[in-house]
């Protein structure tokens, strides 16, 4: 049985790219690649370089090549370290094995030992797989290049004794240099700090012990020709060497420390700030004992001070004594027992300061006692501890500190900081600019006032708002506007009384706190001074400027809990004023609240309406009002909501256009109603085809990619541009009249129709009509008077229809629902109409039924109109 298989090919582009992200995102990625060519190059060398000498044996010496691996693995399992920072690199005596390998060994067998040899070792060492992988091949292409460089040099012509000892001296030095340059590309691929600057001290110090372990190699090369017995005055020499290099690293690292000591006294010494002082000093105590943290804690002076902690940490900001809040029973204290003064430090599993590993602490003991303590945390050196002789030196360290702050740096430096914290909090809390207090201190009163409120004595705020703010930053610059905001602060100033608050919340909105009775009547008087003194003219650059202000009132009644909601009511008062005609005040009244928080949830529900299939589109058709023939429909949207019903267009679609959601309706209307004219086109075989009328929002027409976007609606649908009828108010047509413009001409390029909706009521004019090209003038409802009407409700209607045939426009009534209304239009020469005479709104399926039909709604034998009727939800 066969089963289905999934195949995925990748260009060979496409795949090197996905490699090379991977290798990007992945440091073990670029580390395990860099192995895997290693490998390569090594096999290749291997097979080609080295396979002619294959069957040579340099002398008449043959071992077993277990004793060589043995050799290896003895070597590797003891090994000196040296540190470089973050990274440690170890030194061995492999070189020993290596040469004597070299002479007695097959070039096979060679590398089977150098494989079986170090693998061992390498597995007792438990490192981790990526590293187990790279040190492998690393030995074994080391090896490799060992035999290549010796077997070509003792082939040289001329060769003899010298020749050899050269090309072994050659091998162990070429593999030295071979492993440095490997070590350091390998951990600069995996993240480390870059390697290569400190390569000629790895390759110096490297050669050395590659040419002092060759020189023993050789002596028991020559001794085991001689007699083998002689190999045994060789471990002395091997033992020795082996301690002195400890020994030289272990004096090297002692000479460093004291000059690093020498340099943290020097540090505090010179230092003039103490800030910079800690945080070089902790610095410094991180590259001492190679830390990847170092912290330093100064403990409360005082009970209910905060301590100060100062931070320098790998992949962290450097903090200087910032304040922090600790108790007296926090564990920060029990670091530091009394009967000792350095430990070392191993946190519980769980505990809160999960970023330390191991640490150590030491206390900066001053005369009065312990005035805080010093931490160096987390070796950088992977595999490494922190040692006994390292508690002694921290210890030095944490008294050398302890006294530089006892020596009068800690007062001026804790003086300092407490000036800078007054300084920092009053910023926070004031406006730069008129120095009032700000939105946070405000809100931090009326939370008090409103915590300590009484029946008689209520919080009471005041939101004041500039009317018409905008203009002088437009007319006089940002400057000028300063300037007045400043001057706008000092009269407010002048209207509270002690005790009061005003702050300047942002933009040019103030606000004032003050305290009042249930009536209000202190409230109002400051309103009412703050309104009269801002009628006076500002001076403002040599300029007379004049503004005003509207005030929202909101007093902290029971139920308000918090000066956000008490702002925000003061503000919605604010808006009511201002909507009132401004310059004047309003008081909070929670139904206008409750109307614009039900108008948020409706603007909620209306962005989500098109996905949850809420919305409709129905269609009312315009007929020939002397034949009653269809000639087109009016595309309109309803919105059917699941818990509020229907809700009129009136109240949804000025919502639309206030939020921006005009765009993502018109859009879809227009696509939706597009794509149902082609099944309308089917059912409609007599007459002319019909045209489709879409209303379009001002925000649409004003897009800049409307036009390209209608365009491709077009395409899609495959609907005509010359059956489209865009259907625009006046309003929306002479907001912007350049825009308009050029967007109008660009529409009627397309071939589509340009409609103005409820003509007559906006600000319709002679001239809008030269300078607006468009094709069809609609007669609003308002000017349809009643059938019976004999006053000069119809004139409007008579002037419309007569300059549109002036001006050779069509036109169109709207709002037909009496036939007395149809005879006068006829009788004045109106063209077409709609209205609910002839039929409601229907939805798609409504309407296809009415083409179907193929019956017209109006009788024009007869002259009688039928009028088409729809179910009650298609109203």
């Amino acid at each position: 049985m066969t089963r289905p298989t999934l195949q995925v090919r990748l260009a060979p582009r496409e795949f090197v790219l996905e490699v090379a992200e991977a290798l990007h995102r992945r440091p073990v990625l670029r580390v395990a690649f860099f192995t895997a060519m290693l490998a390569v190059l090594a096999g290749i060398c291997a097979s080609t370089i080295l396979r002619p000498y294959s069957g040579d044996l340099p002398s008449g010496l043959h071992l077993p090549w277990p004793v060589i691996a043995a050799g290896f693995l003895l070597a590797e399992l003891k090994v000196v370290d040296v540190h470089f920072k973050r990274e440690k690199h170890s030194f061995s005596l492999s070189e020993f094995p290596a040469v004597i390998g070299l002479f007695t060994l097959y070039p096979s067998e060679y590398l089977l030992s150098v494989i079986i040899g170090t693998s061992i070792a390498l597995a007792w060492s438990r490192q981790a797989p990526i590293k187990f992988a790279f040190n492998l091949v690393n030995f074994a292409g080391a090896a490799v290049l060992m035999q290549i460089v010796f077997h070509v040099g003792i082939h040289l012509d001329g060769g003899g004794q010298l020749i050899v000892w050269v090309a072994a001296f050659g091998a162990t030095m070429s593999a030295s240099i071979y492993s440095a340059l490997t070590i350091a590309t390998a951990i600069s691929l995996s993240g480390g700090a870059p390697q290569f600057q400190k390569l000629p001290e790895m390759i110096q110090f490297g050669g050395l012990v590659a040419v002092a372990n060759t020189s023993l190699a050789l002596l028991a090369v020559a001794a085991f020709d001689k007699d083998p017995a002689l190999l045994v005055l060789l471990v002395v020499p091997l033992i020795t060497v082996f301690l002195a290099y400890r020994a030289y690293l272990s004096e090297r690292e002692k000479h460093e420390r004291l000059e690093l000591l020498y340099q943290s006294s020097r540090i505090l010494q010179h230092s003039p700030e103490l800030d910079s002082a800690v945080l070089a000093l902790l610095e410094h105590a991180r590259n001492m004992f190679r830390a990847e943290r170092a912290e330093l804690l100064l403990y409360p002076r005082h009970p209910g001070d905060d301590a100060l902690l100062s931070l320098v940490a790998n992949g962290e900001p450097a903090r200087a004594m910032e304040p922090m809040s600790i108790s007296d029973d926090d564990p920060i204290f029990q670091r530091i027992p009394s009967e000792q003064h350095a430990f070392f430090y191993a946190p519980q599993p769980g505990a809160p300061r999960t970023v330390v590993r191991q640490a150590m602490i030491a206390a900066l003991r001053g005369e009065a006692g312990i005035i805080g303590s010093i931490m160096v945390a987390n070796r950088m050196t992977e595999g490494t501890s922190f040692l006994d002789e390292d508690l002694p030196l921290l210890e030095t360290v944490a008294n050398h500190a302890a006294v530089a702050l006892e020596n009068g740096q800690l007062e001026q430096s804790l003086a300092e900081l407490s000036r800078l914290k007054e300084q920092l909090r009053y910023q926070a809390y004031h406006d730069p600019l008129t120095a009032l207090p700000n939105r946070s201190l405000l809100l931090e009163r009326v939370s008090e006032m409103i915590a300590q409120r009484r029946p008689d004595s209520l919080p009471v705020i005041l939101f004041l708002d500039l009317d018409n703010f905008k203009v002088v930053n437009d007319t006089l610059g940002h400057a000028a506007g300063d300037r007045l905001l400043v001057a706008v602060a000092d009269r407010i100033r002048e209207c509270v009384r002690e005790g009061d608050i005003a702050a300047r919340l942002g933009g040019d909105e103030f606000a004032m706190l003050l305290r009042d009775e249930p009536a209000l009547d202190r409230a109002l008087a400051v309103t009412r001074r703050v309104l009269d003194g801002l009628r006076l003219p500002f001076q403002i650059e040599g300029q007379e400027v004049n503004v005003s202000g509207s005030i929202g009132i909101a007093a902290a009644i029971p139920g308000i809990e918090g000066g956000d909601e008490l702002l925000r009511n003061a503000d919605v008062a604010m808006y009511t004023a201002k909507q009132d005609g401004k310059s004047r005040f309003a008081v909070f009244d929670p139904n206008v609240h409750a109307e614009m928080v039900a108008r948020h949830a409706m603007s909620s529900d209306l962005g989500k309406a098109i996905a949850r299939n809420e919305l409709t589109v129905r269609y009312q058709p315009i007929f020939t009002l002397a034949t009653g023939t269809i000639v087109g429909v009016e595309a309109l949207v309803r919105w059917h909501h699941p818990t509020r019903g229907t809700i009129s267009p009136d109240d949804f679609i000025l919502l639309a256009e206030e939020t921006g959601a005009i765009l993502e309706l018109g859009r879809w209307v227009l696509d939706g109603a597009c794509h149902e004219m082609a099944h309308f086109d089917a059912l409609e075989t007599s007459g002319p085809p019909m045209m489709l009328t879409v209303n379009l929002a001002a925000a649409q027409l004003k897009q800049p990619g409307f036009v390209d976007e209608l365009e491709k609606v077009l395409a899609e649908t495959r609907f005509p541009a010359n059956r489209l009828v865009l259907e625009l108010t006046e309003t929306a047509m002479f907001s912007d009249t350049q825009t308009t413009i050029a967007r109008l001409q660009a529409l009627r390029e397309l071939g589509v129709r340009i409609a103005i909706d409820d003509f007559g009521t906006g600000y319709s004019s002679l001239g809008y009509l030269r300078r607006f090209r468009v094709d069809i003038l609609k007669i609003a409802r308002d000017f349809v008077g009643r059938a019976d009407d004999v006053t000069d409700d119809w004139a409007f209607a008579h002037a419309i229809v007569a300059l549109g045939r002036s001006l050779g426009l069509r036109i169109v009534a709207e709002g037909i629902e009496q036939q007395g209304q149809l005879e006068r239009l006829r009788e004045m020469g109106c063209e077409f109409g709609q209205g609910f005479l002839f039929a409601a709104p229907l939805d798609a399926d409504e309407m296809a039924q009415l083409l179907r039909s193929k019956q017209t709604p109006m009788a024009s034998a007869a002259g009688q109109p039928k009028r088409v009727t729809a179910p009650a939800h298609a109203a």
